[in-house]
């Protein structure tokens, strides 16, 4: 990342720090951008469970002009939402796209669709972290929560993939990722021995963020949550657009009001517009009465220490980190976020 970057970085943390809700002409280190609502497989633990999302693309156009905007501003671009991105054939080009503007890119994936036509193409883009979501050790608890997929397969495309990036030397940073729920929680060593492969640099032991009580671990369940110090996303970004081009403050907040529309607006505007100050004001009075998405918010919530280093190191080098923080604290007990709820930690109980 260049000198331009860090400047909006210091930019955003001057502003956090000091408690201001305007932060001028800076714009999101980060920024979700839908690339498809549509998706092949029924997940408890999904936000799709609320409601019908209509099965949509976004105008890969848009998506180029919006990226334009944020060159030498914005780092990091993750080109996915409540759909499976591998369904949107404009993928790659996003992807390629976002590399030519100076820009890392994320995608996480079920991998149901990780063919190796899939494989190299996404390495042939540019892609810099792939998240691949595969929530269980045994057929049995992984196809309960990827209902419509098979775990023969679906693991197959994996060890495919894992092969085809070995084979062309791809630096693809690879995250295999399971969320810890009711049924796979006791799974976790087992998990962490089998994708222990070559291929895979992290291994991410994810707490459910939605709190169904369905599929919730015990105590993670949908409760009020406290905050110590104002929630560094709507600082930092990633601010998500959806298909529509509707802009939300983050990804936690698709119950609520779109801030505006990128077809109408440009996203800095968005970002330093008055609905997103009052967000940030809300946070910084400590007064989230009337944000009722943060208040049921299940998301990490970092100690300051830890927010300010998010803010000094590049976005995709965070990114890489986040499984090793999560696991910290998580397994070790270390003091890396506020209000932890980790109960029954992995071991057969």
């Amino acid at each position: 990342m260049g000198w331009s970057h860090f400047r909006n970085r210091i930019r955003l943390l001057s502003t956090y720090l000091s408690g201001r809700v305007d932060v001028g002409d800076s714009a999101p280190i980060n920024l979700i951008i839908e690339n498809t609502s549509k998706c092949n497989l029924y997940c408890p633990m999904c936000p799709r469970e609320l409601g019908y999302l209509p099965p949509e693309d976004l105008d890969l156009d848009l998506f180029k002009r919006t990226v334009d905007q944020l060159k030498g501003k914005t780092e990091l671009i993750i080109p996915w939402g409540a759909g499976e991105p591998l369904l949107s054939t404009d993928l790659y080009a996003m992807i390629q796209h976002a590399k030519a503007n100076g820009m890392h890119s994320v995608v996480s994936t079920n991998a149901t669709l990780l063919n190796e036509k899939r494989s190299n193409q996404l390495i042939d883009a540019g892609l810099d972290i792939l998240i691949i979501a595969f929530d269980g050790t045994t057929p049995e608890v992984y196809e309960k929560y990827r209902k419509g997929a098979r775990f023969e397969k679906v693991r197959a495309n994996i060890l495919k993939f894992l092969e085809i990036k070995q084979r062309r030397g791809a630096p693809i940073f690879t995250i295999m990722q399971l969320v810890r729920m009711k049924e796979n929680y006791h799974q976790v060593e087992d998990y962490q021995k089998m994708w222990s492969i070559p291929g895979v640099d992290q291994i991410r032991i994810k707490e459910e963020e939605i709190g169904f009580p369905e599929v919730a671990v015990p105590g993670r369940e949908d409760k009020p949550r406290l905050r110590r110090n104002p929630c560094h996303l709507l600082w930092q970004g990633p601010p998500a657009i959806t298909v529509d081009g509707n802009m939300f403050p983050c990804c936690h907040t698709w119950q609520t009001d779109p801030l505006g529309n990128i077809n109408q607006q440009s996203v800095s505007e968005i970002w330093n517009g008055p609905a997103m100050q009052r967000w940030r004001k809300a946070h910084v009075d400590g007064n989230m009465s009337g944000l009722a998405d943060c208040q049921r918010c299940l998301a990490p919530n970092p100690r300051l220490p830890v927010i300010v280093g998010s803010f000094l190191v590049d976005s995709a080098r965070v990114k890489r980190w986040v499984p090793r923080f999560e696991k910290w604290s998580l397994f070790n007990k270390l003091p890396i976020f506020e209000d932890k709820r980790t109960h029954n930690l992995g071991k057969n109980v």
